[in-house]
């Protein structure tokens, strides 16, 4: 063990200053009262409850001793595990040794490790407590081999006391009853109680089948057969007639082999009556009143009280007198508890037995007898007789008795007196106590560990507790249960209870952990309890009585089932994916974690539901048409904690044989697995032991066909049904749960039940949580969905986004961030600098209508904080740099105003999004999982949520592309880098994605193209180097050329030209006008045909051009295109009208139209509209512009439906019986009409064609997006003769509209 342990703190003997009270004092005291070994130290070998007691009880009675609460070195024992939840006991204690973790085998019951931590710390003596090490003999003879003193009783007494059968027949030697039992006719001399004749005790025992028949039947039914060396429900059976008996002695037998096994009369609706002993070594027995401990639940005490008020005092007194002969008759040095059996009905007692240490319940008695136990084992251990204790002469009401402080004057005067005929004084009042455990009483007191954030008890005058742990501590898995206790006095058993209910109910206590104090208080409120009639069978009747009755409503067991369900399935996948990971396999392509359907078969109907997960612990469930959503929390103990509806709910999970039992609230119910009677299963890993009927045999239900053993306890199989059973499984074979032990042919086999389809639907039920209603909290929830959609979750997007869009469009947003921020950060920033912000703020808090209509001061603010940290000086400037980094970051992303911060929320999503699809993107996903396997070999799990968001990558897609559309399309420019990123994504799942990326880009491009061309044209820069002005004739060939240029640009530049049209500059829009035309029509254009006039309805433009392009549409070969070209007299005219509103539209046709009266009579002029449509061959263009115009009905905001409004406007226009008969009189075949749209946009374009059979212009779908004069590169003649084609409006953008099909 050397190393094993480490020391911490002073070791005695060496200089201490906390300990003022020198050795020679602690030396006078044990000499002054008669003792002969001084005890300076003590190693408190146990933690917990026990250690946290005993070291303030040591603390009290040597303040009160010796003027200082240091006078005893207090030396614990400390595991990692009590560490680490800062152990209320290591923090009292004056030093520590680390010990060993784990089970209290390798600890505190450890008795090689103790003695050597008490030689290697030089303590007088060691205290075992309760519990671990405190029963076993071999710890106080070790001890006294090392010199150390055992503050309990000798080995020889705890040996024989230890033994059931040894120390019931020490209670009949010493004249104690006993209930009646197999050993009943046994009578051992006194003096051989320390060491029983082998003879005697086996006649005391029954070794055969028949022998405890004969014995049972002497002691009379119900009896219990008992292993003496049993324990913890092994080796113990209940038996009512001879017959289960035969059946179970073996059984009793098996799990405790070689044990002596002897018969005992059971005692129903008896009392647990107890009485406290102190002993000295000097012979001297004190019996210290007595205690009620009947309120038990599976034989551990909830409830104590004290003095016993259920049995006559004369009764009480023997049951005192009992005990200390006990005491007497084995030589017990040290405090004991004796306890009996007590029936109310006959007013009898029986011994049960003797506990050789202190008990828990121990304050009890110190409140009525007014005795600190703890300060009086130290007091004994130093050999002083009990007679010279002055709490002890104070009990019996002797003179010179009191309190610790008086023992210099007591023990001067003091005499010795017989205890055997002293008379004690009354108990004073009465006591009431409550163990505060870490169990849930709702599941069956089910131990619970973890952390307790909160723990809060307000002590009273006649209220007092004690804890192991406080608020921040734990309690871990090698606890005991008990981490409290509870003490309550009153004048009278009433007030006692009274003051008690109070009390509990001010206990606060919050954390990971379930407690008992809810439950108790409803304990002490049950009439039988307060009227005293109950038993120690009365709470585990009510426990039992309640798990029958209770179940959790229908929907809470279909949610936490299918919550449980979707979890552990969830939870295996990744557990199975990191497994193929970490073994270098190649893991499955899909990982299912999202949409999973769950089958519940729960009392008999079978509820089918769909969960789809909205995050790590946010599920949706749909069942049968509705839907509702839920939450859930893993709990350390291996729970989930459900939010359902606004309230939480703690769930646990048990697989067995029959399926998965879940603990709802401490409510359970059944998830069933399908139940086949003609199957018999084994329900829990188990051996078999025999079978108890013949194979192909005829069985009835409930009948007994196996015995099987379980954790060394045997138990029967019973059949479900009757039929005839056919083995499978051979005796003596080891099994796990699920296998199968025969087969049974059912007489009916209409027996076997099978669930129904559940047809209804869940109630209306409101959010897992409380839902904010203030902007900055939407705002979180919804980037938080957004986070949750990129990461592979699901969401409405639309209703993500456009919450997203409300809170980022809010004024209010950011100053509740920065209210939020300041709560947190506001008491850690500097004095100044808070109160500086502050009043630069408060304007803006005070003023709510200030603060919605105007911007957040972000500069303003960022400018204090930096002039702040500017005046700081080095040392704190780094630390307030680190303080102020969350104020600097909200700021600095509203410098821009909130288009500004929403580019940041932006901006952070897009990156998530590439920071997992760049790494897929032209890469086979199982290369990229193995470069991710090597890059995370240290946490796979990463590996496993990348996957995971990537499978999701066409639902992220949807995200992305609703952002872009609502937010990067007004400026994309700022997001051009990203812009590029997404751009480059090469994989078919990403085409629709990529394309968008490009077109914005393209739109940035078109942004800077028209800047571009605006001040190309314009005439700022015409000017010398010197800063002189060009003159006229230089300036006019220098547009020209610059015109000439764009003309033959290589680029696209039409859509650019047009988002000039509407420019505030005339001489540029006219400019801009013309180059666009002679563009659009070389080289068919007349040279020098193009001019330009105003009219009130807009700009009209006209030209002349050559009807080429018309008759390469009508198919005609190339040698008489070429000799038309050279024909100069084989021309047609064009016009555009330039306006701002439909309104005007007529009025500039008509004026154009009176424009191109001067050209040649009959060129391109149709008589009626029967003539041949080869005489038309002259264009209208139509420019509507002016987006900015305020004409909001007329107006194009970018969205397709107001497009396509104003198109159905521009068609009802030109079917105008009167423009129509103008412009087919004018020999206008085509009308193009073009279609401004804001900045960053292409403009729209649809051109109308004249339709001889209808007699109006109709538009050709198949040249939408595309100018008529272009029309003839596309061919479409000749794709219409070989394909069928069709217009698809999937995008404004020229040349993406078109779908052939064969």
């Amino acid at each position: 063990m050397e190393g094993s342990y480490q020391m911490n703190g002073i070791l005695n003997g060496m200089s201490n200053s906390r300990h003022p009270s020198s050795p020679s004092e602690v030396d006078e005291f044990c000499k002054a009262l008669g003792g002969d070994s001084p005890i300076h130290s003590v190693l408190v070998a146990n933690n917990g409850m026990a250690a946290v007691k005993f070291m303030r009880s040591i603390r009290t009675w040597a303040l009160e001793t010796f003027g200082t609460e240091k006078a005893i070195l207090l030396v614990a024992m400390a595991t990692p595990e009590d560490l680490k939840i800062n152990a209320e006991h290591i923090r009292i204690a004056d030093q520590f040794v680390e010990v060993p973790g784990g089970t209290n085998n390798n600890n505190y019951a450890n008795v090689q490790l103790i003695v050597e931590i008490a030689e290697r710390t030089h303590v007088s003596a060691v205290w075992p407590g309760w519990g671990h090490a405190s029963e076993n003999p071999e710890l106080p003879d070790a001890l006294k081999e090392k010199g150390i003193i055992f503050l309990g009783p000798p080995s020889a007494a705890m040996a024989a006391l230890g033994d059931k059968i040894g120390s019931s027949l020490i209670a009949q030697a010493a004249g104690v009853p006993t209930l009646p039992w197999s050993g009943s006719h046994v009578k051992i001399p006194p003096e051989s109680c320390n060491s029983i004749p082998e003879e005697m005790y086996r006649s005391a025992c029954v070794s055969t089948t028949e022998e405890a028949v004969a014995s049972c039947q002497v002691v009379g039914y119900p009896a219990m057969i008992k292993a003496s060396w049993g324990g913890g429900g092994k080796g113990i059976r209940k038996v009512h007639n001879d017959d289960e008996v035969r059946a179970l002695f073996k059984q009793v037998q098996g799990e405790v082999p070689g044990s002596p096994i002897f018969i005992m009369k059971v005692a129903s609706q008896s009392r647990h009556l107890e009485v406290q002993l102190l002993c000295d070594k000097h012979g001297n027995v004190a019996a210290l009143h007595s205690r009620d401990c009947s309120v038990q639940r599976r034989h551990q005490k909830i409830i104590e009280e004290g003095p016993i008020t259920v049995a006559p005092s004369e009764t009480v007194k023997e049951l005192e007198q009992a005990a200390r002969r006990l005491a007497k008759c084995v030589h017990y040095v040290g405090a004991a508890t004796v306890e009996y059996l007590y029936s109310m009905e006959t007013g009898e007692y029986y011994f049960l037995e003797l506990n050789p240490r202190l008990q828990v319940e121990h304050p009890v008695t110190e409140w009525i007898a007014e005795i600190n136990l703890p300060a009086a084992q130290v007091v004994v251990g130093m050999g002083v007789p009990l007679y010279n204790i002055p709490e002890i002469r104070r009990f019996y009401g002797m003179e010179h008795g009191g309190g610790y402080d008086a023992w210099r004057k007591i023990s001067a005067v003091a005499t010795k007196f017989d205890l055997d005929n002293a008379q004690s004084v009354k108990p004073k009042g009465h006591c009431v106590a409550v163990r505060v455990t870490s169990e849930d009483p709702d599941d069956g007191f089910k131990p619970t560990s973890g952390r307790v954030e909160e723990l809060n008890f307000k002590s009273k005058p006649n209220v007092w507790a004690y804890f192991s742990v406080k608020s921040g501590g734990a309690i871990h898995e090698f606890s005991d249960s008990q981490f409290g206790h509870v003490f309550a006095f009153g004048e009278s058993r009433s007030l006692a209870i009274a003051n008690m209910v109070l009390g509990l109910k001010e206990i606060q206590i919050r954390g990971e952990i379930r407690t008992n104090v809810d439950y108790t208080v409803d304990l002490l409120n049950a009439a039988e309890y307060r009227e005293n009639k109950i038993h120690t069978g009365w709470l585990d009747s009510r426990i039992a009585m309640r798990v029958r009755a209770e179940r959790p409503p229908w929907y809470l067991s279909v949610v936490g089932g299918a919550l449980y369900e979707a979890s552990s399935r969830s939870s295996s996948v990744v557990t199975d994916y990191v497994g193929y990971l970490s073994k270098g396999q190649i893991p499955p392509k899909h990982i299912s974690l999202v949409n999973l359907t769950v089958t519940l078969n729960i009392e008999g109907s079978k509820y089918t539901i769909e969960t789809v997960r909205r995050g790590p612990r946010s599920y949706t469930l749909r069942m049968n048409g509705s839907e509702i959503e839920a939450e859930i929390h893993s709990l350390r103990d291996g729970g989930l904690l459900m939010q359902l509806d606004g309230n939480s709910h703690v769930i646990y999970a048990e697989t067995e044989a029959a399926g998965t039992r879940l603990l709802i609230n401490g409510r359970t119910c059944l998830l069933q697995k399908e139940h086949d009677p003609s199957k018999l299963l084994a329900d829990t890993p188990c051996k078999l032991l025999r079978f108890l009927v013949a194979d192909g045999s005829h069985v009835d239900a409930d009948t007994p066909y196996a015995e099987v053993e379980v954790m060394k306890m045997c138990m029967p199989l019973l059949l479900p049904a009757s039929g005839v059973i056919h083995f499978v499984m051979p005796e003596g074979q080891a099994m796990q749960a699920a296998d199968l032990i025969a087969r049974l042919d059912l007489d009916d086999p209409s027996s076997v039940r099978r669930a129904e389809p559940f047809h209804g639907t869940f109630p209306k039920l409101g959010p897992p949580t409380a839902v904010s209603g203030k902007v900055h909290q939407k705002f979180a929830a919804s980037v938080n969905s957004a986070h949750m959609i990129l990461a592979g979750y699901e969401h409405n997007i639309n209703e993500v986004v456009q919450d997203l869009l409300n809170c980022l469009d809010s004024p209010e947003l950011p100053f509740l961030q920065w209210q939020e921020l300041m709560s947190v950060l506001a008491t850690r920033l500097p004095k100044d600098l808070r109160n500086e912000l502050d009043g630069k703020y408060k304007e803006y808090e005070l003023n709510s209508d200030f603060r919605k209509n105007k911007d957040f001061p972000a500069k303003l603010l960022r400018g204090i904080i930096e002039a702040n940290l500017a005046y700081c000086s080095e040392k704190d400037r780094v630390t307030n740099e680190r303080l102020v980094e969350p104020l600097m970051s909200l700021v600095k992303s509203y410098e821009g105003g909130r288009e500004s911060h929403a580019r940041v929320v932006v901006k952070s999503l897009f990156e998530e999004y590439l920071s997992v699809e760049e790494l897929f993107s032209d890469n086979i996903q199982s290369d990229v999982i193995e470069r991710l396997r090597l890059q995370h070999a240290k946490d796979l799990e990463k590996v496993v949520y990348i996957v995971f968001s990537h499978q999701g990558v066409r639902t992220k897609n949807k995200l992305i592309l609703r952002l872009m559309e609502a937010l990067v399309y007004p400026n994309p420019s700022a997001y051009r880098d990203q812009l590029i990123r997404f751009s480059g994504l090469n994989n078919t799942v990403y085409s629709e994605l990529a394309l968008k990326a490009s077109q914005l880009l393209e739109h940035t491009k078109l942004s800077e193209l028209r800047t571009s061309i605006a001040r190309s044209l314009s005439e700022l820069e015409m000017f010398t180097e010197e800063g002189e002005r060009v003159s006229t004739p230089r300036r006019k060939m220098a547009i020209n050329e610059r015109m000439e240029d764009l003309v033959g640009a290589p680029l696209a530049v039409e859509d650019a030209l047009v988002a000039l049209f509407d420019h505030s500059d005339p001489t540029l829009q006219r400019r801009v006008v013309e180059t666009y035309i002679r563009r659009l029509y070389q080289p068919y254009l007349v040279k020098g045909s193009v001019r330009m006039q105003w009219h009130r309805s807009g700009l009209i433009a006209l030209w002349e051009f050559s009807e080429e392009h018309i008759k390469q549409r009508n198919g005609q070969d190339a040698m008489s295109l070429k000799q038309q070209v050279e024909d100069p007299e084989e021309k047609r005219w064009g016009v555009m009208v330039v306006i701002k509103s439909l309104q005007y539209l007529s009025s500039a046709i008509d004026a154009a139209l009176k424009e191109t009266s001067h050209y040649k009579a009959g060129a391109g002029n149709v008589s009626n509209g029967n003539s041949a449509s080869s005489s038309h061959g002259n264009m209208l263009h139509i420019a509507l512009v002016g987006i900015n115009n305020q004409m909001s009905t007329l107006q194009d905001s970018g969205d397709e439906d107001q497009a396509q409004e104003r198109i159905n406007k521009i068609s009802k226009i030109l079917k105008d019986s009167t423009v129509t008969s103008h412009l087919n009189g004018a020999g206008v075949r085509v009308v193009s009409c073009i279609i401004q749209r804001d900045e960053g946009r292409p403009p729209m374009r649809h051109s109308f064609q004249w339709s001889v059979d209808k007699i109006y212009y109709e538009e050709d779908p198949m040249l939408r997006h595309v100018e008529p004069p272009l029309s003839t590169f596309l061919e479409l003649v000749c794709c219409h003769i070989h394909f069928s084609l069709r217009e698809t409006v999937k995008f404004s953008f020229p040349y993406q509209n078109l779908t052939t099909s064969l």
